[in-house]
């Protein structure tokens, strides 16, 4: 299943349901107006949302375009998010920095949205807690965080396969058009991390998690464009694209 949420009057925007090739959507209000509203029940939403899921591609569920342009970060503020601060940028919107900045570097990650865990879980209830996967950004200026942004959709674990968190799918990062070669680090099961993070505190659900897994691309100037994306194993992107060009804040 794959999960958006559209850019409209509100700071959460509205959830909508993903075609698995990213073309169509499907609005889903009367199950959950956002998706923390989701998250905050899952158990009882997630096996709606799925039939919605279902319907789409079946051809039984009314849908409409959907356009990587129109969506937010799938939470455009959480509760907690390990990599920076709680409230994100969009996936195409641009990334404001001081004029004249320097030394900004953007690293590329995945990270999941998890449901609420305890604290001290074990490592197999972490597993269990991982209900989403996104790509996430994170600018740095001068080495201090300057914006987050997740990938425009976020889905569910089933959609990747076993291994997707150990490397087996790349990420690519590309700056002008160029691949960028940054080197993979990570390489942590993801529910290891995530039981790490709960170490000390209970983390509740629409927290997000970086997984380790990323790719750093370090020097970019003001007008440059960084592009994220990540494709299954037949060559399709799987959460859309981050593609953002740095500019200076106010011009």
């Amino acid at each position: 299943m794959k999960l958006a949420t559209l850019k409209d009057s509100t700071r959460d925007g509205k959830l909508v349901v993903v075609s698995r090739d990213l073309t169509r959507c499907s609005e889903v209000g009367h199950i959950a107006r956002t998706l923390q509203a989701a998250l905050d029940d899952w158990a009882y939403v997630a096996p709606r949302l799925q039939r919605v899921a279902i319907g789409m591609e079946t051809g039984s569920q009314p849908t409409m375009r959907f356009h990587e342009n129109d969506a937010a970060s799938p939470l455009p503020r959480a509760f907690f998010w390990a990599g920076g601060s709680g409230g994100f940028s969009g996936p195409r919107g641009s990334l404001q920095v001081a004029d004249g900045a320097s030394d900004i570097t953007v690293t590329a990650q995945v990270a999941a949205i998890i449901d609420d865990v305890d604290a001290q879980a074990a490592s197999a209830d972490a597993k269990e807690a991982v209900l989403l996967v996104l790509l996430a950004s994170d600018v740095s200026v001068g080495g201090a965080g300057a914006a987050s942004t997740f990938s425009p959709v976020a889905v569910t674990p089933d959609e990747l396969g076993e291994g997707w968190n150990t490397g087996d799918l790349a990420l690519l990062v590309r700056r002008n058009g160029k691949a960028l070669d940054g080197g993979e680090t990570g390489r942590k099961e993801t529910a290891e991390i995530v039981a790490r993070n709960a170490a000390i505190r209970p983390l509740v659900a629409g927290s997000i998690i970086g997984t380790g897994l990323c790719k750093t691309s370090s020097a970019l100037s003001i007008g440059d464009t960084i592009r994220i994306e990540m494709n299954d194993r037949t060559g399709h992107s799987i959460f859309g694209a981050i593609e953002q060009t740095v500019e200076a804040r106010g011009k």
